[in-house]
């Protein structure tokens, strides 16, 4: 897909609140688990035709070559994470469901760009199909968790204002890059830089970061800098999907590059470095509580 440029806090004054032992974690839900696993199904099948057959994707050289870099790495690495996630989850880890929403998140990310913004080909109807079942298995893996209990089990002086400024800035950064790119174009009565080289009559990437993806990263950021609870949920999924998306896009905007020259191959090595970055408070922030052995306390069977 056509992308664009996708720590420490004063300690808090509430400490961890005691959990009573566990025994034994809570049976996995069926849903979830079955959504999941037929959204995986449907974006393999895609992914795996798409690079063995690339010839199905009727875009512009540049645009196609990004669909084969994001494809590449959802199976390469969206895939894996989630498959890893949800074995995990079932044994009732908390962290897990973090990283299994996250990998859910990103999949829903490019189901949008690929049903609204690839032309019309033989894999139209599993594009379709991928971007229902993400959006349900989001909304059924979210029922798993018990968000009230979410601050208790993180230790209190959990960096809630570093990893929250992260992703306020992220989120300002993001959008101050896209109004860069939109404004003048408004104001010229022109079409935006964004779009040369495609025949959309807007760029996907800008609709879906300005209506749900920079909104819910800058929400997340303030609610956890406040140690609300759906903070630290959201904070954790944005995290995760933020960090792979970051992957994508470098690869992504390198294969464009490779199947247009003309196409900009600049952004390859910003997304690396902000892949780099975005490791560091997604991997601290499910470490945090990957250690932890009670924490199906807030799991929901």
């Amino acid at each position: 897909m056509i992308r664009a440029i996708s720590r420490f806090s004063t300690p808090a004054t509430t400490p961890r609140a005691a959990s009573a032992p566990v025994l034994a974690a809570p049976r996995a839900p069926f849903v979830p688990f079955a959504l999941t696993f037929a959204l995986l199904t449907i974006v393999a099948i895609c992914s795996v035709v798409t690079l063995v057959a690339p010839t199905v994707l009727r875009d512009p050289p540049g645009y196609a070559g990004n669909a084969l870099g994001t494809y590449a790495v959802v199976l390469v690495v969206a895939l894996p994470v989630v498959a890893l996630a949800m074995r995990s989850a079932a044994r009732g880890s908390l962290a897990a469901r973090f990283a299994w929403l996250g990998g859910i998140g990103y999949l829903l990310y490019n189901a949008i760009l690929s049903s609204f913004s690839l032309q019309f080909n033989a894999l139209f109807l599993l594009y379709a199909a991928s971007l229902s079942l993400a959006v349900w298995s989001l909304v059924a893996v979210l029922g798993t968790i018990d968000v009230a209990a979410l601050p208790t089990q993180f230790p209190a002086r959990f960096p809630v204002r570093l990893v929250g400024g992260y992703l306020i800035a992220t989120a300002l950064a993001f959008a101050g890059l896209w109004l860069a790119d939109v404004l003048p174009a408004l104001l010229a009565g022109a079409r935006p830089p964004s779009l040369r080289g495609t025949t959309l009559p807007t760029n996907p990437v800008q609709v879906v970061d300005f209506a749900f993806t920079l909104p819910v990263s800058f929400a997340a950021g303030l609610w956890l800098w406040r140690r609300r609870p759906w903070g630290f949920l959201l904070s954790g999924i944005m995290l995760v999907l933020l960090l792979i998306e970051s992957v994508s896009i470098a690869v992504d905007q390198y294969m464009g590059h490779r199947s247009d020259p003309t196409h900009p191959s600049g952004t390859v090595a910003l997304f690396v470095v902000l892949a780099l970055i975005g490791a560091v408070p997604a991997f601290g922030f499910l470490c945090s509580i990957a250690s932890r052995t009670d924490d199906v306390g807030v799991l929901r069977g």
